[in-house]
């Protein structure tokens, strides 16, 4: 929004009798839009409804003090109700005569941008529709410019339906409100990207059925099925498990258990349902860490498996290699202060732009800080550096930990090496999935590093032109 300050001209709209907002000024519309509204359906903005519904009860115009907010900024409005005494019964007029908007807690909007993330780098995306499905919000995993391209299009639309999901299926579901879960497809850069569809219904502030808030998931198993028969290729024969075991049935299978068990353990551990014995809650920490072990090292064999196929590709995005560094030192803030180290990352004013898959540059730079993290001493310094070279950018991340021997230098980036050490967390996996994915996006990953001195890894990706 860009409303700010005292208006020139009043921000203006209009309720029918039933509480529906039938006409509204653009700022008015979008904040409507934001707090889960419709064109045409009852106003969503709690606070300002309530005024409505007091100026109806008193039969009385208001003159009140309004706050509401957006994912970025809070917004202050002084509002004049006034109800319609000539013919319309029951309808009200709005008025905003001033509309002051100020950033929202910096915490809020650090804190909602690494949400958005873990959603990205997990494969996960998020669209909400209207009553009518159509589009309001959209972010899909992979997807980087599907935002702006689909709002307002039918859901139907956007997106093909797959059996076991097919378009009359989810059309009942939805007629009837009820929850739905599905897959859809849609071709990205040529090749097919398959998704996990699961949505719950919206009820506005009048009990009425307002639309549906979706959440996806990336399905790369599918995708490589799907795209590695289009190819006439098969898997290849070094695959972790056979028949693709892994990916379809043990992967889905273990995330949701999984993921339940971090949830209540971390509902337990901060005291959510009320007070707790301190060693109880130590305990629901301690379980609550074990699971989120256990969810990496399925990811990070999902991903062993997704890699060592035929038909496994990645897409070039455009993407800066400044600001993914940012967003992956951003979700792993909380885990260095308890270390207390200091990420130093390079000016956000500087791009540095390059061609490669968001999530999976994302993937790896979260990799590689949060090994610098485990094997830095508490009280350092990791530093993150971005230059350009010839028709390559590049990223490195530079830790003053104990250093990587030259004969060992090799042997990290090999499947379950961990070079002796037991008991850090890792898996033995990261390395070699991160120098693969490096390989399939025509960059590269290497390592300096000698015994005391600390190691430096450097993400190499090709250069674009802005």
């Amino acid at each position: 929004m860009t409303v700010s300050g005292n208006l020139a001209e009043p921000v203006r709209g209009q309720l029918d009798a039933d509480g529906r907002l039938i006409s509204a000024d653009p700022p008015l519309l979008r904040l409507h839009l934001h707090c889960g509204g419709y064109e045409g359906g009852p106003l969503a903005i709690p606070q300002l409804l309530n005024l409505c519904r007091l100026s109806r009860q008193l039969d009385m115009n208001l003159s009140r003090s309004v706050q509401a907010a957006d994912e970025e900024n809070l917004i202050s409005m002084w509002v004049e109700i006034r109800l319609h005494r000539d013919g319309q019964d029951g309808a009200i007029a709005i008025s905003i005569i001033d509309w002051k908007e100020s950033p929202a807690p910096s915490t809020n909007r650090e804190e909602f941008g690494r949400r958005r993330d873990f959603d990205r780098l997990n494969g996960r995306g998020a669209i909400r529709t209207d009553a009518s499905l159509r589009i309001m919000a959209l972010a899909l995993p992979g997807d980087l410019d599907a935002v702006e391209n689909y709002i307002g299009h039918s859901l139907l639309d956007v997106l093909d339906f797959v059996e076991p999901s097919k378009q009359s299926v989810l059309v009942e579901s939805i007629s009837e409100r009820q929850p739905v879960r599905g897959q859809h497809v849609r071709q990205r850069h040529g090749k097919q990207s398959f998704y996990t569809l699961s949505g719950q219904p919206l009820i506005d502030n009048e009990g009425l059925f307002s639309g549906y808030r979706f959440s996806l998931e990336l399905d790369e198993e599918r995708a490589a099925k799907e795209n590695s028969n289009e190819a006439g290729t098969g898997f290849d024969q070094g695959d972790l498990i056979s028949d693709s075991l892994f990916g379809s049935q043990l992967g889905p299978a273990l995330r949701q258990p999984l993921g339940k068990i971090i949830a209540n353990a971390e509902t337990i551990g901060g005291r959510l349902e009320g007070p707790l014995r301190g060693d109880y809650s130590d305990y629901a920490k301690d379980i609550a860490s074990a699971g989120r072990h256990l969810m990496d090292l399925v990811n990070d064999l999902s991903d062993l498996e997704a890699i060592q196929r035929t038909s496994f590709s990645v897409a070039a995005d455009d993407i800066d290699l400044v600001d993914l560094s940012h967003r992956a030192a951003g979700l792993l803030a909380v885990k260095a202060a308890d270390h207390q180290i200091r990420i130093d990352l390079p000016e956000k004013d500087i791009e540095m732009p390059v061609k490669g898959e968001f999530r999976r540059v994302l993937q790896i730079l979260v990799n590689l800080i949060g090994n610098a993290i485990r094997y830095s001493p508490d009280g350092s310094v990791i530093k993150l550096q971005v230059a350009s070279e010839d028709e390559f950018s590049a990223v490195t991340v530079r830790d003053q930990g104990d250093g990587i021997a030259e004969d060992d230098q090799q042997r990290i980036f090999e499947k379950f090496e961990r070079l002796g050490r037991s008991g850090d967390g890792g898996s033995g996996l990261g390395l070699f999935i991160s120098r693969r994915l490096a390989n399939a996006m025509d960059g590269s990953l290497t390592v300096e590093s000698s015994v005391g001195k600390g190691s430096t890894f450097k993400l190499s990706l090709p250069s674009r032109s802005v």
